[in-house]
C-alpha cells in the first residue's frame, strides 16, 4: 500500500470518531514519531509504497485510535511548551489550555526567584512549563497518585529541569504559614453532568479522578485550597487557577468568601472563562 493510500485508509476508518483535519494530524504525528518523516513526505512522495514493517506499524497505531485511545497514550508521550513529556493512563494528557495559564503566570511575574506550589500535579506539565521559563523560581509539585508522581518526576529528569514532587492529598493537607509566593492548580473540576458531550477517547481512558466532580459540591478543590492558600501565601502572593467555565461566578464569589478581595478572570483561546487568579490586594 502507498502512503497516500494509507492515509486514505486512515480517513476511512476514523471517520467515525473525528474530523478529516484531526486525522490527517493524527496521521503525520504518526509517521513521524515512528519513522522521522516530515509531513511534506505525504505531499512529496505520495506513491512511496511501505515496507511491511511500516505498514504493520500503521496498523498497530490505526487499531488503537479506533479504540478511541488517546495518540498521546500510544505514543506515551505528549507536548507541553515545548517540553516533551511521557504520559500513560495514569494521568490527564496536558491541554493547549493550560499551557496559557503557564504564559499569564509567567508574563504577570518576572525573574524574581520565587516560592511555587503546583497541586494536583499529574504529568508535572504545568511546574515543569513553568521552571522551564523560570529557571530561578523555586518549584514544587504535589500530587495524590504515586503512579503520577513516578512520571512528574521521570519528566523533570528527561527535561533536566529542578522540580521536585512530593506525594500529597490535597484534601486533606493542614496549611503553613507564610511559605510560599505562587500557588497555581488544574484541580478536577468537569461536572457529571458534561459527560455526555465529551469524547470516547477522553472518558474511556483518561482518569476518571483528575477529571470529575461531585455534583454536589464541585467546588471542593477550590475551597480547600484556597483555604490552605490564605495560611500559607507570603505578603501579595497570588493564587491562579483553570477552572470550568460554567462556575466562573460561583468561583468569584468563593474567592470573596475566602478573603480574597482581587479576583481576575482570562479567557482561554475559545473565548471560555477558563482562568482565575486571586489575591488580597490590588496589582
Amino acid at each position: 500500500m502507498t502512503l497516500i493510500q494509507y492515509r486514505n485508509h486512515f480517513r476511512e476508518a476514523l471517520s467515525h470518531l473525528y474530523s478529516s483535519p484531526e486525522i490527517d494530524d493524527l496521521f503525520k504525528r504518526s509517521i513521524k514519531h515512528y519513522f522521522q518523516w516530515d509531513s511534506l513526505k505525504i505531499g512529496l512522495t505520495p506513491q512511496y509504497e511501505l515496507s511491511q514493517q511500516e505498514g504493520q506499524q500503521l496498523e498497530h497505531v490505526l487499531k488503537q485510535l479506533t479504540a478511541a485511545i488517546p495518540l498521546q497514550y500510544i505514543l506515551q508521550q505528549s507536548s507541553f511548551m515545548g517540553l516533551n513529556l511521557k504520559v500513560n493512563k495514569a494521568v490527564l494528557i496536558p491541554r493547549p489550555e493550560t499551557e496559557e495559564l503557564v504564559e499569564w503566570v509567567v508574563e504577570n511575574h518576572g525573574d524574581k526567584a520565587l516560592q511555587c506550589w503546583d497541586l494536583c500535579s499529574g504529568s508535572g506539565s504545568i511546574a515543569l512549563g513553568l521552571k522551564n521559563l523560570r529557571k530561578r523560581w523555586k518549584i514544587t509539585g504535589y500530587e495524590l497518585s504515586e503512579a503520577a508522581l513516578e512520571l512528574a518526576r521521570e519528566n523533570a529528569k528527561k527535561n533536566k529541569l529542578n522540580v521536585f514532587f512530593k506525594v500529597q492529598d490535597v484534601l486533606q493537607w493542614e496549611p503553613m504559614n507564610n511559605s510560599v509566593d505562587l500557588i497555581l492548580s488544574n484541580p478536577p473540576y468537569v461536572l457529571p453532568s458534561e459527560k455526555e458531550k465529551m469524547h470516547a477517547n477522553v472518558l474511556d481512558h483518561e482518569p476518571a479522578m483528575a477529571l470529575f466532580v461531585p455534583k454536589e459540591d464541585p467546588l471542593l478543590f477550590y475551597r480547600k485550597i484556597l483555604w490552605l492558600a490564605k495560611a500559607a501565601l507570603r505578603p501579595k502572593g497570588r493564587v491562579y487557577f483553570e477552572i470550568n467555565p460554567l462556575l466562573v461566578n460561583e468561583m468569584i464569589a468563593l474567592g470573596k468568601k475566602s478573603g480574597f478581595a482581587v479576583a481576575k478572570v482570562k479567557k482561554d483561546i475559545f473565548g471560555k472563562d477558563r482562568f482565575i487568579q486571586f489575591s488580597t490586594y490590588e496589582g
